[in-house]
């Protein structure tokens, strides 16, 4: 019964740091996938936007600065942890710039359509 217990107490604080640094791991991919998304649409705009209303092009590229925003918060959460909460806070904000950027390209091929 000493065993199990000493077991468990040594293990536990062991398993929860390394999914600490498991999950700091996962960030990057996040990033990476909201990075990717964002490239994608600004390349886009770049070669497309003349045949959009500026008013159109203007929605776009806010859906655009707030998935950018969101990233570079992202990117903080993740360089100056206090614990694995900022790397959840991290990656959630990673995968929220995704959704901006994803929503940000679905609205530009609307546009681009009309």
């Amino acid at each position: 019964m000493n065993k199990k217990i000493l077991t468990f107490v040594l293990v536990t604080p062991i398993a929860i740091l390394l999914s600490s640094s498991v999950q700091a791991f996962e960030c990057p991919k996040h990033f990476e996938a909201a990075q990717k998304t964002i490239d994608k649409v600004s390349a886009d705009m770049e070669g497309m936007a003349e045949s959009m209303e500026q008013q159109d092009r203007a929605l776009v590229h806010a859906l655009l600065d707030d998935a950018k925003s969101l990233l570079s918060s992202a990117q903080h959460n993740h360089e100056k942890p206090q614990g694995a909460y900022d790397h959840a806070r991290a990656i959630a904000k990673a995968d929220s710039a995704h959704g901006y950027a994803t929503a940000a390209d679905m609205l530009h091929f609307h546009h681009m359509g009309q």
